[in-house]
């Protein structure tokens, strides 16, 4: 079975979750983005969630 690939990205001011590389949802905040990642990905299993850092001189929302 196929593992389900998610992830966290920042996107200019905003965050991104992508779901296998389509853009499932945006947020505010980083915290957000990561809360949002983790519900979906324990609904679809298996499914495994990445989350990128904050690029450097940005802080962390």
């Amino acid at each position: 079975m196929r593992q389900i690939e998610y992830r966290v990205l920042p996107d200019g001011e905003s965050w991104q979750v992508r779901r296998d590389g389509e853009m499932v949802s945006r947020h505010e905040t980083r915290a957000d983005a990561v809360a949002a990642g983790r519900l979906a990905a324990r609904g679809e299993k298996p499914s495994r969630l990445h989350i990128q850092d904050t690029p450097p001189g940005r802080p962390r929302t």
